[in-house]
């Protein structure tokens, strides 16, 4: 491995992946270092009943990585492509107002739809509509059917989704060369599509920065950055494929992207553990957000729900309260899940005894009951009545990410009870929901019973702000005080989106990048070649009529 490059990426999920790809084709001489692995056709884990086949970073570093902290619980995918290859392919812009608190000068929604334009044409996304082989599944029709007997056919859409609609089972290349199939409707998306019908990104960016020249390093995990005499950063990392193996390589700039989690930790303990970046803000950490994610269920529906037909979510309802104060925003989606799982599910039926009498567990405690109690993994013959709600909105994001001054721990300090008013409405919509299917509304057991949040959808923790005083970052993603040093994944949104927030992630890192190779090649008039190629798109929730 050459030592010396223009440019390091770390980490290849929405941001990493879009910086690779751009810096690939500024002809930057650039590596991309990523902890997870290459996953090809049929190579996604299966092995339903070992967590060491696969599933777990923690066992064998697999595919997802569970992190369990005192006031949250964190869910992380390990991969080439990273959170795309297990996310749930949605793609919604962030509404006007989003942008309207908490965003440094020059963030809108004009002046970034011609970068989620850019987006969309690389992911190719469109609605579940588009699907003239399979239809529409189920689930689907019945969100819109109950969307209008609840009487907010006015809120409900069809978000655009990254995912391959062409012939199921009739292997085709994409337009950047990579091997796909059609959608199956096998409802895998979110453990891995062992047919490449999602639109991931190492089938699109991170397949032209490869084709381009850029050296991908799988199985390899950053462990501290640090700068040189020079003014550029010495990257040190350890590299799994040889038993651990300590290496390092130097480049003029570092791209830092590795999820907001994992970025934020892997810059305090630079700042704090190990003092190579000793004048990072005192808001590092500052802004975290779980952006709203609150996960529920529907059990013993009227009508088939067929949580295992389909992409995993297809549709979704908006909430809001208007512009009052407070303006409690979310938006609660369908989910669905592979037929294997469906008896592992059945344990937050209403009517599963098992949790029962246990409301004063600790988490420790529930951990255990759950793992000890949990069925054999397998399909149950009441999965297709129960139904899966995902619903995400705009919280507080007034966490932090800290590490402990003793052990140096990553802790999440996260203000469950502020943030109560969202989980209420959040709680209460789902229960007329269920009601609306004739079912009984279930919610996530650590929420349940001990109001801890679960989020896949982590941001903040390098907030883009105007100074070091009030963030990490320049409006332009470069870290205060570190020429060179850039963040531009989830780290960087200063706010919570409420709807799922990778297609800002990309469209945020596609317009710093922008600026970031127009610095470095010296040519201010340098865009992404795609940009010409690229057409409008609408945005299903531009829409939405809002209403309580």
């Amino acid at each position: 491995m050459a030592t010396t490059y223009d440019a390091v990426v770390i980490g290849s999920g929405f941001g990493g992946a879009v910086a690779a790809c751009r810096l690939a084709q500024a002809d930057c001489a650039v590596t991309v270092i990523e902890r997870g692995r290459r996953y090809d056709r049929n190579s996604f884990p299966r092995d339903w009943k070992d967590p060491a086949a696969g599933w777990l970073w923690q066992v064998g570093q697999g595919l997802f990585e569970l992190k369990h902290f005192s006031q949250m619980m964190v869910v992380q995918g390990a991969g080439l492509g990273g959170g795309s290859l297990i996310y749930a392919n949605v793609h919604l812009r962030a509404p006007h107002e989003v942008f309207q608190n908490g965003w440094p000068t020059g963030y809108n929604r004009q002046l970034l739809d011609p970068y989620y334009d850019l987006v969309a044409y690389m992911l190719d996304i469109k609605p579940i509509t588009a699907s003239k082989f399979l239809g529409m599944p189920a689930k689907t029709i019945l969100m819109q059917r109950i969307a209008a007997a609840m009487g907010r056919s006015a809120q409900f859409c069809l978000p655009n989704i990254a995912v391959d609609f062409g012939e199921p089972q009739a292997p085709h290349l994409n337009k950047f060369g990579a091997l796909q199939e059609g959608c199956r409707y096998c409802g895998e998306c979110d453990i891995g599509c062992n047919y490449h019908a999602k639109n991931t990104l190492d089938l699109n960016y991170l397949k032209i920065a490869q084709d381009k020249g850029a050296r991908i390093e799988t199985q390899c995990e950053v462990t501290r950055i640090e700068q040189t005499v020079d003014g550029g950063y010495r990257v040190h990392f350890t590299d799994y494929r040889d038993n651990g193996t300590p290496r390092e390589l130097n480049a003029r700039y570092a791209f830092l992207c590795a999820g907001a989690v994992n970025s934020t930790e892997l810059l305090l303990r630079c700042r704090d553990q190990f003092r190579t970046l000793p004048h990072l803000s005192s808001r590092l950490g500052a802004n975290y957000s779980g952006n709203g994610d609150f996960l529920a269920f529907a059990f013993n529906t009227r009508e088939p729900f067929k949580p295992s037909e389909g992409p995993t979510i297809t549709s979704g309802i908006v909430n809001a309260r208007g512009d009052g104060q407070p303006n409690i925003w979310f938006i609660v989606e369908e989910g669905g899940y592979p037929s294997q799982i469906g008896s592992l599910l059945q344990i937050l039926n209403p009517g599963n005894k098992l949790l029962a009498g246990v409301r004063t567990l600790s988490r420790f405690d529930l951990d255990e009951v759950l793992r000890r109690n949990a069925p054999i993994p397998g399909p149950h013959p009441d999965a297709e009545h129960s139904a899966v709600f995902l619903a995400m909105g705009r919280d507080q994001a007034n966490g932090r990410l800290a590490l402990h001054p003793l052990t140096f721990a990553l802790e999440v300090q996260w203000d469950v009870q502020a943030n109560m008013p969202l989980y209420d409405a959040e709680t209460a919509f789902v229960k007329a929901l269920a009601q609306a299917m004739g079912g009984k509304a279930a919610f996530n057991p650590f929420w349940e019973l001990l109001h801890i949040p679960v989020t896949v959808h982590n941001l903040g923790g390098c907030p883009l702000a105007e100074s070091p005083a009030s963030g990490v970052l320049t409006p332009d993603g470069e870290v205060f005080g570190y020429p060179g040093l850039f963040v531009l994944d989830g780290a960087a949104i200063p706010v919570a989106i409420g709807a799922n927030p990778s297609h800002t992630i990309a469209a945020v890192a596609e317009r710093n990048i922008e600026r970031a190779i127009r610095r470095i090649t010296r040519n201010e008039k340098w865009e992404a070649p795609e940009r010409a190629l690229a057409s409008p798109v609408t945005d299903p929730l531009s829409d939405i009529v809002l209403r309580p």
